[in-house]
């Protein structure tokens, strides 16, 4: 009984062994670099700045007023987009052509006047376009 004992015993430790020493090796991938020849982008200077308008914003029960009052950059302006979203999700969007200096722009309601946020988008002259205007009430 002790020689079948240590046989299987000699056995197991020879399996155990042979196991570690038989299992195939594992060798990374190999990755190939490929070079590309990249040509660069050329970067555009813009010479547009930042433009500033004035505005008076109020609002009444029934209606929104935008008044345009001018500003430094006044002379360079060709139009206005006005747009006014409202706390029932709905948006009125309207866009002047040419505004002149002291217009006002009435927006008027059904029911009661509900504006959240007037955005005013200015186009100016080479077409340019910038938010002049976010009014939060």
């Amino acid at each position: 009984m002790r020689r079948s004992y240590c046989l299987c015993l000699f056995i197991i430790l020879l399996l155990v062994i042979s196991s570690g020493c038989v299992q195939p090796t594992t060798t990374p991938p190999v990755t190939t670099v490929v070079q590309t020849a990249v040509t660069p982008v050329p970067v555009v200077a813009t010479t547009d700045t930042e433009k500033h308008l004035t505005f008076i914003v109020t609002k009444t029960e029934k209606a929104v007023n935008v008044t345009y009052t001018g500003g430094p950059d006044a002379t360079d302006l060709l139009a206005l987009k006005v747009r006014i979203d409202n706390q029932d999700s709905s948006v009125i969007e309207q866009t002047f052509p040419q505004p002149a200096v002291g217009t006002p722009f009435v927006f008027t309601y059904m029911g009661l006047a509900n504006p959240t946020i007037v955005n005013i988008i200015g186009t100016f002259k080479g077409g340019y376009q910038q938010t002049v205007l976010m009014y939060y009430f």
